[in-house]
């Protein structure tokens, strides 16, 4: 399998900590989707992250692809449902994962709005708004413990706000993510995904 990906990306990072964790080889492809034309002929969106597949198929879509991995390698990253029981943990692992996706969309949306001349401010402090708002929902968080998709991708998130907005205070008034953060960074699948300077 091949990943479409950036060292720098959220959405990649959180589909590599998954193939990490269960010892899935991927072969990583960077690419930076903005300057490379050839990139659509993967995904025809030109974003990243993508999964192609061993017959040649693509899936993209980091939460397709995090599911998939799982599913492939049998990890229990996505709690299940059955017959005989509702499993409030699947919707509280999906809906965990959307919000780190939307800390992450915030996050980038604000970093690319920043490279425009002049940077539209409006729009950049709507998505600060929302990143500040979405990290005191998460200070209020009770988080998995093993770890599911969720707190994959809030971690994978939070991630890219430290490397992208070193400046960004958010520790200070939210104690108890901080806490869960810097423990949650300790995992070794963490470490190997580290983002860094494309």
């Amino acid at each position: 399998m091949k990943l479409y990906s950036n060292t720098a990306s959220p959405f990649a990072r959180k589909c590599r900590v998954i193939a990490h964790e269960l010892g899935l080889k991927l072969e990583e492809i960077r690419t930076l989707p903005a300057q490379d034309e050839n990139f659509r002929r993967v995904n025809p969106l030109g974003k990243i992250p993508a999964l192609v597949l061993d017959d040649g198929s693509v899936l993209i879509d980091s939460p397709v692809i995090c599911e998939y991995l799982n599913h492939v390698g049998g990890g229990k990253f996505f709690p299940g449902m059955n017959i005989f029981q509702h499993s409030s943990g699947r919707w509280k692992a999906l809906g965990l994962q959307a919000l780190g996706d939307g800390l992450a969309d915030a996050a980038v949306a604000w970093i690319v709005l920043g490279r425009e001349n002049p940077p539209p401010q409006a729009n950049r402090a709507r998505q600060i708004a929302a990143i500040g708002a979405t990290l005191d929902v998460l200070e209020r968080t009770s988080f998995a413990d093993p770890p599911t998709i969720g707190e994959i991708t809030v971690a994978c998130a939070i991630g890219y706000v430290e490397f992208r907005m070193p400046d960004l205070d958010w520790k200070g008034s939210r104690p108890k993510l901080a806490a869960w953060y810097d423990r949650f960074c300790e995992y070794p699948a963490m470490k190997a995904t580290a983002p860094a300077q494309p």
